[in-house]
């Protein structure tokens, strides 16, 4: 095992009131097999959250099996010779237990959250279908079409779901974030159980999974309890994962959909950096700050100016995501006012980021939207559940989860400076890619 690492969590000042019940402590250590383990105490309740985080999701996959790391997913809660059938479910229903389970583009994990005399059963559990999950015909074909099933009602019965589905093969002409997570209905029809067992021996091993623990627990003892039911499973080679980067400013690319929807729809997207992949991080936080700026609440630029001013839309909503592996997308989504059209929406959008580009973002506007920010921040890890997905997907995503504390003092380092430099960056013509999604024309057959 190596070394086991005491990190006590600074609070910000303007925060300590808040956060003083916490007193969180989090230790941190790595088994000889590669698992890494992150346990953070706290005792205001008496419950354990346990979450595993498999370095594997949809940008892994290639070929005609994209999904299976989703497929896969749902398999696993279909027993083992020690647990079989549907018994794992039936446990954490006695236990007073909930579980579930999400698979990304970059991760899959999984989540029980018991009693704190029952937090050895998440262990032995977690531990026994790492390696000894049981994968059978009999459940495969049923649970298939469930995943089929959830394709259609989520994608293939969802114009504006199906849209950007489509629209993410132009905003990401290279990275396999284009991908769909549950994959396309060709992709698991032709997914067989030999792919699912190929994949599950490849991927689920300790030393490709990070096991975040949070709650009212000993951390060395729930150490203890994680050697016992984890140390003895063997590591393995895993392979290289995909590449997750794009290129810069590969020119503007468009894209126009008619489909079932009752109005037209805009979709917008930046290629940009995210936190790993930025050479400079404050990059990120600067894309994270201006994402608030745009849509961070009623008195958002784009709500204020656009929405309820002009009325040049009727919704927007703006997103950026910091903490992916690879290369990310600043997007844009709108509905467009009634006689106002795409190209019109697409103008006044453009415009209003333009603005990032030659004024400074005025100090008192800056700070606002920082202290709602971090006061955000704050408040989501405010229960267990929230602390160890913050974990857990930095983990993942090749970041420390020490940055959890750091991050009220990155973004409070942004100024309007790198506002305007990140701006000028990213923002521009040959980073952009943009949908038109209209109604299907009525005389359609």
């Amino acid at each position: 095992m190596s070394g086991f690492f005491l990190v006590g969590s600074p609070i910000p000042t303007v925060f300590a009131e808040t956060q003083s019940q916490l007193a969180r402590t989090t230790f941190e250590t790595t088994l000889n097999n590669g698992l890494k383990v992150i346990i953070r105490e706290d005792h205001r309740a008496p419950i354990v959250m346990t979450q595993i985080w498999y370095a594997v999701g949809s940008s892994d996959e290639s070929g005609n099996l994209l999904g299976i790391s989703h497929v896969l997913e749902h398999m696993m809660f279909k027993g083992t010779q020690k647990v079989p059938d549907d018994e794992f479910t039936r446990l954490s229903r006695i236990y007073g237990g909930r579980i579930n389970a999400a698979t990304y583009t970059n991760y899959t994990n999984y989540y029980q959250l018991y009693p704190k005399k029952y937090f050895p059963l998440a262990l032995e559990l977690e531990a026994d279908r790492m390696r000894n999950l049981v994968l059978r015909q009999q459940d495969f074909e049923p649970e298939i079409k469930v995943v089929m099933e959830e394709r259609r009602q989520r994608t293939d019965d969802n114009p504006r779901n199906l849209a950007y589905e489509r629209f993410k093969w132009i905003a990401y002409p290279t990275s396999h974030y284009r991908q769909p997570v549950i994959g396309f209905m060709k992709n698991l029809h032709n997914i067989k159980l030999d792919d699912l067992k190929k994949w599950y021996q490849t991927w689920y091993t300790p030393n490709n999974a990070t096991l975040v623990i949070v709650g009212d627990i000993n951390a060395e003892q729930a150490l203890k309890q994680v050697q016992k039911y984890f140390g003895a499973i063997a590591k393995k080679t895993t392979p290289d994962r995909n590449d997750v980067l794009e290129f810069d400013r590969l020119g503007y690319r468009h894209m126009e959909l008619a489909l079932p929807v009752q109005v037209p729809n805009l979709y917008m997207a930046w290629n940009v950096r995210s936190l790993a992949t930025a050479k400079n991080p404050q990059d990120a936080y600067a894309l994270t700050i201006i994402q608030s700026l745009l849509d961070g609440g009623i008195s958002s630029r784009l709500q204020d100016r656009l929405v309820r001013d002009k009325k040049i839309l009727t919704a927007i909503n703006v997103s950026y995501e910091p903490y992916n592996r690879g290369d990310s997308l600043f997007t844009i989504s709108a509905l467009p006012s009634e006689n106002v059209s795409l190209e019109q929406a697409q103008s006044a959008i453009e415009k209003e980021m333009d603005l990032f580009k030659t004024e400074l973002v005025n100090q008192a506007e800056l700070e606002r939207v920082k202290n709602n920010f971090v006061s955000n921040l704050v408040y989501s890890q405010d229960d267990i559940a929230g602390q160890a997905n913050m974990i857990g997907n930095l983990e993942v995503n090749g970041l420390s989860f020490r940055l959890i504390d750091e991050l009220p003092q990155h973004y409070d380092k942004v100024t309007p400076q790198d506002l305007q430099r990140i701006a000028n960056i990213y923002f521009v013509r040959d980073n952009l890619s943009t949908l038109y999604l209209s109604p299907e024309s009525k005389d359609k057959p």
